[in-house]
């Protein structure tokens, strides 16, 4: 077992290495931008919702409905059809630079949606027991709305990372590479499943790496 494993490193370590590289890169770029964007999009969400505290109907309806159709349309479509943008945005549509657009538009997508659902989760007397303390909007927002939600937008960005990964190892359709795309094209199209099945173990390691360790951060952060 060592032994393959020490033979695998010799072929194809260096590509192992580049492909990890790529899939971080494209992570972090995607990550940082649903954090920034998304999460202020779903508080967007929250307040202009029918139960928010600044309802406002046609907002809401557009959001939400942007939203939607993004997380409709399937991934690899998606990516495709993006091709035109990406190359009016940052001068190509292929490469790794490119896929970073799409993996942050979806991861966008989804991290607004579940920012949303995690403040509405909040108990509503929250914010009756803030006015009645005569807290102003953002008193209620960073000392009561967030110490209630933010366990559960931890949470909630743990299960974005996790999709993340996912939608990136389908990146090779625009040359984006990363792991996922060198396990279909070195792993399975040229009969190195070795490579192809020792990937697969270290995605699977990785994402529970990330869930437990969005679990012990979302509990040490829980003051509910």
């Amino acid at each position: 077992m060592i032994e393959r494993f020490i033979d695998l490193w010799d072929k194809f370590g260096g590509e192992l290495l580049k492909a990890s590289l790529e899939t971080l890169d494209m992570m972090s770029t995607a990550l940082f931008m649903a954090l920034l964007i998304g999460l202020t999009l779903g508080f967007v969400l929250f307040l202009s919702g029918s139960s928010g505290i600044r309802p406002s109907p046609l907002l809401y309806g557009i959001l939400s409905g942007l939203i939607n159709l993004i997380r409709s349309v399937p991934f690899i479509l998606l990516i495709i059809v993006m091709i035109p943008f990406n190359r009016l945005l940052i001068g190509t549509g292929f490469g790794v630079d490119a896929s970073k657009v799409p993996l942050s538009i979806i991861g966008i997508a989804l991290y607004a949606r579940f920012t949303e659902q995690s403040l509405l989760d909040v108990d509503k007397s929250i914010y009756e027991t803030s006015y009645t303390l005569g807290a102003s909007l953002w008193q209620y927002f960073r000392h009561f709305l967030l110490t209630e939600a933010r366990s559960g937008l931890i949470l909630s960005f743990t299960t974005t990372a996790i999709s993340l990964l996912s939608y990136s190892t389908v990146m090779g359709v625009i040359g984006g590479g990363g792991l996922g795309y060198l396990a279909m094209s070195q792993g399975y199209q040229n009969f190195h499943y070795d490579l192809m099945w020792l990937i697969i173990i270290g995605l699977v390691v990785l994402v529970q790496l990330i869930q437990v360790s969005g679990n012990l951060l979302a509990k040490r952060f829980d003051r509910r």
